[in-house]
C-alpha cells in the first residue's frame, strides 16, 4: 500500500535537526520502498502548529500525493510539561488539535535530542550533534523500549507506536 507520511517538526529548515534523528531511525528501522513517501514540513518552532502557512503546507502535500493514503504526524518536543503550566497547556492544545484533525502525535520527552543522545543539548550545538549522531552510526545504539513509551518519561518518545501503524519494520 502506497503511503505518504507528512512529518511536522519543530525544527526549521535550516538546521533540520529533528528529521536528522527521526529518518536516521526510520531507515533503521522500517522497510522503505517506493511506496512510502516521507514528507516533511518545518514549523520553525511547535506554537506554529496551526499556522496558516503550516496548514497550507499540510494541504498542498496532501493534494499532491494521489499514490495513496496521506498521514500527517506532529513532532513534538514535551519541553518541561511536568513542571512548567506554559508546557504542559501547549502540550495538551497540541495533542487536541492532532485528535481533532485525525492527525497523529509525537513526543519526545523532553526534546528529541534528549531521547536520540540521552542528554538536552544547547541549541548551538544541536547541528553539529546531529551530524555526528549520523556519522558514527548511533542510531544502533538507542534501546527500543526508549522509543516505545506511553508516557512522558525523560529521555522517552512514543515514535514507535505511531509509526508502526503505517510501516513495517525489517
Amino acid at each position: 500500500m502506497a503511503i505518504q507520511l507528512i512529518l511536522c517538526m519543530e525544527t526549521n529548515k535550516k538546521s533540520a535537526t529533528d528529521d536528522v534523528y527521526i529518518l536516521e531511525l526510520i531507515r533503521h528501522i522500517y522497510q522503505l520502498n517506493n511506496q512510502t513517501k516521507i514528507s516533511r514540513i518545518y514549523m520553525g518552532t511547535k506554537t506554529k502548529y496551526k499556522a496558516k502557512n503550516v496548514l497550507q503546507e499540510i494541504k498542498a502535500k496532501t493534494k499532491t500525493y494521489i499514490s495513496g493514503e496521506t498521514r500527517v504526524i506532529y513532532c513534538i518536543d514535551t519541553d518541561d510539561h511536568e513542571k512548567n503550566a506554559e508546557h504542559k497547556r501547549e502540550l495538551i492544545e497540541i495533542n487536541r488539535f492532532c485528535q481533532q484533525n485525525g492527525y497523529d502525535l509525537v513526543w519526545f520527552c523532553h526534546d528529541v535530542e534528549d531521547v536520540f543522545l540521552g542528554e538536552r543539548i544547547a541549541d548551538s550545538r544541536k547541528v553539529s550533534e546531529a551530524g555526528a549522531f549520523k556519522r558514527k552510526g548511533l542510531i544502533k545504539e538507542i534501546p527500543l523500549d526508549r522509543l516505545s513509551g506511553s508516557v512522558e518519561i525523560v529521555h522517552t518518545s512514543n515514535i514507535l507506536n505511531i509509526l508502526d501503524k503505517y510501516l513495517s519494520r525489517k
